[in-house]
């Protein structure tokens, strides 16, 4: 066996192990913090417990804010535009790109539209108040 081949074979494998190994410690790294933070939150729950202390509800957690699908979805759909006219103008035939962004661009915005039209409609149920007592009657 050459000792270059089997060099540049472990230089490979070495490359493709430090170029997966940033994305899964950075997984470990947020899970860890997550674990850690709420342990603590459990932790300072049971000392209030302990105390004596009646410890505070838990929060509860509203819709959310869903704007993020819009600025996603207007940049995505912005970007795979640009890509797909660049191509068109170079008078290339690889449209894959411009289509994936693009048509992700579009179910975000397609989402966003989705879930403002429930939420109008659950906000019209919620502040619909029913008359306590019932209307005279004329007769």
């Amino acid at each position: 066996m050459n000792p270059a081949s089997f060099m540049s074979s472990l230089t490979g494998v070495v490359s493709v192990i430090m170029v997966f190994s940033i994305p899964i410690l950075a997984i470990v790294a947020a899970m860890v913090l997550i674990l850690v933070g709420i342990k603590n939150h459990s932790r300072e729950r049971m000392k209030m417990i302990e105390q004596g202390m009646m410890p505070p509800p838990p929060k509860k957690q509203t819709g959310g804010n869903y704007y993020g699908l819009l600025i996603c979805g207007a940049i995505l759909l912005a970007f795979g535009l640009a890509l797909f006219v660049a191509e068109l103008v170079s008078h290339g035939n690889d449209f894959e790109g411009g289509l994936i962004f693009g048509l992700i661009g579009l179910a975000l915005l397609a989402c966003f539209i989705l879930i403002r039209s429930v939420r109008k409609k659950e906000k019209a149920l919620s502040e619909r108040q029913y008359p306590e007592d019932p209307p005279p009657s004329t007769t």
